[in-house]
């Protein structure tokens, strides 16, 4: 008999305490469970409309990245969708945004590259490469713009936190934060 330790709910309970997160999803980024976590964004964080207003996009563009390009995927209503895990957390002086996925182990050298490059550029440099991206021709095999993670650097004002951990020889786990301070830029 293999014994593990079972994570209680109220050690669960106390971990989501403990870190100030405030909202968290683990699943499919199905469109009507985004649509609940948008609900609930704008319920916590109502206190600035500017703010809950770059909050509420920037998790939009987090969710979208994890829709269209997380490698786990659930099956709903004849749609494939991905997979992946979504949280804000708060502390006295700004939310932190976060969400995590499966990429391909290839992809890394290519999101750290661009993620390396966005932390490097103010908002103006950032301006121009948002526009130079737009007017690219969509690349193969993505369903967005390819303008998210610069659309998040420019809306938080501040730089993206990256981490990428392998999870076996084709996988690798994509974790992807940003900090929205509270006071208005």
């Amino acid at each position: 008999m293999i014994k593990s330790k079972k994570i209680t709910i109220l050690e669960y309970n106390e971990t989501l305490d403990k870190e100030n997160i405030i909202i968290c999803y683990r699943g499919p980024f199905l469109d009507r469970v985004l649509a609940i976590i948008g609900e609930k964004i704008n319920l916590l964080i109502n206190k600035d409309p500017l703010i809950n207003k770059r909050i509420f996009s920037i998790f939009l563009e987090l969710a979208q990245n994890v829709a269209y390009y997380s490698e786990e995927k659930a099956e709903e209503l004849d749609k494939t969708i991905g997979k992946g895990t979504f949280l804000i957390t708060e502390t006295e002086t700004h939310y932190t945004i976060a969400s995590a996925n499966l990429i391909k182990k290839t992809w890394e050298p290519q999101v750290l590259e661009k993620c390396e490059l966005i932390n490097s550029l103010d908002s103006e440099g950032l301006r121009k490469l948002k526009k130079e991206l737009r007017n690219q021709p969509k690349k193969e095999n993505h369903v967005g713009g390819n303008i998210g993670l610069v659309d998040i650097a420019l809306k938080a004002g501040s730089p993206l936190q990256v981490e990428i951990t392998s999870v076996n020889e084709f996988h690798s786990y994509f974790i992807v934060s940003i900090d929205v301070p509270k006071q208005t830029l």
